[in-house]
């Protein structure tokens, strides 16, 4: 079970990278934002520069190397924000849009300084302020949809995926 105040946490991640170990600094949500549009080397995004290169050496001198980064890099999106690292992709991306982004800045939360999973968290908010349950219940389904090709990820935490698309069509009147 993840660690719920990892979303406040102040200080370096660490990674493991084709048997190396490697300790990211704390870096805002903004730089996360950024890294999250290369999501399968985004600990390298977070990397200082002589972190970033040596990444770049496992990679380049060891075949798990890439399959390392990714792996690590999605990791560590779900332990910063408490979430499933897609969940926390699509509300990154979300943030970014202007209107929420626009809501988000009128409200005083600044991605610079906030972390990853209270910049998340916020977002997640926003976007089910005034929110009914049924419409709560769609943006929470919408959010933990897997991309293709992470479908087996979807009940890693015991949920059962067709249970939960019952409740949700039963709720929403379509089954």
């Amino acid at each position: 079970m993840p660690n719920e105040f990892a979303v406040f946490a102040r200080r370096p991640v660490l990674i493991t990278v084709a048997g190396t170990s490697l300790s990211l600094p704390y870096r805002p949500a903004a730089v996360w934002t950024v890294g999250v549009g290369h999501i399968a080397s985004l600990a390298s995004e977070l990397a200082d520069p002589d972190g970033r290169d040596l990444l770049a050496d496992l990679v380049m001198d060891h075949p798990q190397g890439v399959d390392n980064l990714r792996e690590e890099s999605l990791r560590i999106l779900a332990e910063a924000t408490g979430r499933k690292w897609w969940e926390a992709a699509r509300l990154i991306a979300t943030a970014a849009s202007p209107e929420i982004l626009g809501r988000l800045v009128l409200a005083g939360v600044d991605p610079w300084g906030r972390s990853v999973g209270e910049w998340v968290a916020a977002t997640y908010a926003l976007c089910v302020k005034g929110a009914d349950e049924k419409a709560r219940l769609r943006f929470e389904f919408s959010l933990s949809l897997p991309p293709s090709g992470f479908e087996d990820e979807w009940d890693d935490d015991g949920d059962d995926a067709a249970a939960t698309l019952d409740a949700v069509q039963a709720m929403m009147g379509t089954k």
